[in-house]
């Protein structure tokens, strides 16, 4: 009940935030008559704040391929180590030719990081998972947007 609610929102709230982006821009395109107007740039910010809250932003890339173990650069390959229909376990593997390094990565501790499920994307953790794999293994724990669940068990 909660996403059907949730879902009927947001299916509302597409065509203001479509409205929103086209009045913003209407408000702040020099060849419009209306940025002649008193508060066209703040009422041109208000729109686009609102096109913003009310646009549905798509899942970002981690993105990360390589990254520095002591003096050298190594590779990084994303893997996929579990996946459930909540979760999936995401390993961040290191790669190299050389033996000193490759000796160095196998001796560091490993670390599980858990991203919280408070809506966000785990990719936000991007730079924490950049830091952390200088010194560690590390996985990620990617939780899956109930809403796409949701969308996938209606079908």
């Amino acid at each position: 009940m909660i996403y059907q609610l949730c879902e009927s929102k947001r299916a509302l709230m597409g065509p203001f935030a479509d409205f929103a982006a086209a009045s913003a821009k209407l408000c702040n395109h020099p060849l419009s008559p209306l940025t002649c107007a008193a508060m066209a740039q703040r009422m041109s910010a208000a729109f686009d704040l609102l096109h913003r809250l009310a646009r549905d932003y798509e899942k970002p890339a981690f993105a990360i391929t390589r990254v520095p173990v002591g003096d050298r650069e190594v590779v990084v390959q994303e893997r996929v180590v579990m996946a459930l229909p909540f979760c999936r376990l995401v390993r961040f593997k290191r790669f190299t030719d050389e033996a000193p390094v490759l000796e160095a990565m196998r001796s560091q501790p490993t670390v599980l990081l858990v991203a919280p499920l408070s809506g966000h994307h785990a990719t936000l953790l991007r730079d924490t998972v950049k830091t952390l794999l200088q010194d560690h293994k590390v996985y990620i724990t990617d939780w899956i947007d109930a809403r796409l669940s949701f969308r996938i068990s209606r079908s």
